[in-house]
């Protein structure tokens, strides 16, 4: 089985981390599909949400695809996609000349009027199923001439797998609170990541105390450029050297959601690094007992469960109690999460 590269390696955390910052299904697979294709080489990309009210895939994410191209999909094409529903069968990363053979394929009219029109000729497609609720897909291209897509792509699409069901999960359960909340003031107030929310005229009205935490440990350089910050994120480029050390999201609200009209954008800004905490602070710090501590401690460097199993002599399973157990004090649902929950809130 093909085994990551560092570099990689590097490039999934950056991806897992994006992940734990989305605050929609769409922005999910929006902010991630430009690093996608990075690291798969890939040319094209897009992602569906499939409805079963509807029995249509909607919501779609693309990127390097004509919108124009997609609306005929949508209208058209999907009815008579011969790839997607042998991809949901699969419930896993498969290249599609393995579920339909490249002859097979390429007598049908969605290759001739769809697929190769647009350029799109190898393929490898990744349905995400939540139990037995599909929360959303990838489908990805590369053009005629280039390589054919094979094992390490499956493998590091896999390696995506669970964090981005459990991201989707989690957006999920974020739009039912969001029902519920009267603004992203409330949402937001006690959330892991910093989170500073603006108005339509680019100004800051409300951070949450992860935020004011965060701001009260840059350096002095980024203290006073924090504002222009905040006022620029959203339509200018961040300048990488000042906050090379910082994942910088942006989430832009649907006024046609909100109840509190002066809101417009929030800014998320969390460490790129995690903090090198012995378990003795992690303990006092976040009321942990001393075994979460241990197994915190381990996390933060990206020792996986196998890792911090043979570290501290303990059970994988133990293991993951102590996560999860460490996941609900934190109030946190993951691993990424939880680096970043230690990193803004560590004293």
């Amino acid at each position: 089985m093909y085994t990551p590269s560092q570099e990689e390696l590097k490039a999934l955390l950056e991806i897992i981390a994006k992940l734990s910052h989305a605050d929609s299904h769409r922005a999910s697979r929006r902010d991630i599909s430009a690093d996608l294709l990075r690291l798969l080489h890939a040319d094209y990309l897009a992602s569906y949400i499939w409805n079963p009210h509807s029995g249509r895939f909607e919501d779609c994410v693309a990127l390097n695809i004509e919108p124009a191209h997609l609306d005929r999909y949508e209208r058209h094409f999907q009815h008579c996609d011969p790839i997607s529903p042998r991809v949901r069968q699969q419930r896993g990363a498969a290249i599609v000349s393995d579920l339909i053979g490249q002859h097979e394929l390429e007598r049908t009219e969605f290759f001739n009027d769809f697929l190769i029109v647009a350029g799109m000729h190898h393929g490898i497609d990744m349905h995400l199923f939540d139990g037995d609720k599909h929360v959303g897909d990838l489908r990805i291209w590369r053009e005629r001439g280039r390589p054919e897509f094979g094992s390490r792509e499956v493998v590091l699409l896999e390696t995506l797998r669970p964090y981005l069901i459990g991201t989707l999960r989690r957006l999920h359960e974020l739009d039912r609170e969001r029902s519920k909340a009267r603004g992203w003031k409330t949402l937001w107030m006690h959330h892991p990541h910093a989170s500073f929310i603006m108005d339509s005229q680019n100004n800051e009205t409300y951070r949450n105390p992860s935020a004011i935490r965060l701001a009260a440990r840059l350096s002095p350089k980024q203290k006073d450029a924090l504002p222009a910050l905040l006022r620029e994120a959203r339509d200018k480029p961040i300048e990488e050297k000042l906050w090379s050390d910082f994942l910088i999201t942006v989430s832009t609200r649907d006024q046609s959601e909100c109840e509190d009209n002066g809101v417009a954008y929030m800014v998320q800004i969390a460490p790129k690094k995690s903090p090198a905490l012995p378990a003795s602070e992690l303990r006092t710090m976040f009321d942990l007992t001393r075994r979460e501590a241990d197994v915190c401690a381990l996390v933060l460097p990206g020792f996986t469960d196998k890792d911090i199993a043979k570290a501290l002599s303990i059970s994988f399973p133990t293991v993951r109690t102590h996560l999860n157990h460490s996941f609900s004090k934190c109030g946190v649902t993951n691993r990424a999460e939880l680096i970043h929950w230690i990193a803004t809130n560590a004293k």
